[in-house]
């Protein structure tokens, strides 16, 4: 349902924020108990990175515009509740990264996201 208590979530929007790695408008989109889980090389399975909280996750965001990368999100598919859609990274000196993400959103705001990650 759509209304004012259940707002939908703005992927396009989004997008921009992501893709332009503009911290403060990227970080609105996450609701305050947020949790962000990577799957990648360095957290398998058994022991994936955590990030709890919109505070943490604003922290990760701003580590990530930090980093000098460049980030593309393509073949987005977009539910009332959830989206899924690729993203590539462009690390400085070359190195690609691929993730596969699935968010999950209520009140217009990510409630969990989901990445596996794979690395050149």
């Amino acid at each position: 349902m759509n209304d004012s208590t259940h707002p939908p979530f703005d992927f396009e929007a989004f997008k921009m924020a992501f893709v332009g790695q503009d911290i403060k408008s990227w970080a609105t989109f996450f609701a305050d108990d947020a949790e962000w889980i990577e799957y990648k090389h360095t957290h398998p399975p058994g022991s994936p990175r955590r990030m709890t909280g919109k505070a943490q996750i604003e922290e990760f965001l701003a580590d990530v515009k930090a980093s000098n990368i460049t980030l593309k999100i393509e073949d987005e598919v977009v539910g009332p509740t959830r989206a899924a859609f690729c993203v590539w990274c462009l690390l400085p000196g070359g190195k690609r990264v691929v993730e596969n993400v699935i968010i999950h959103f209520s009140g217009g705001k990510i409630t969990k996201q989901v990445d596996v990650e794979a690395w050149d």
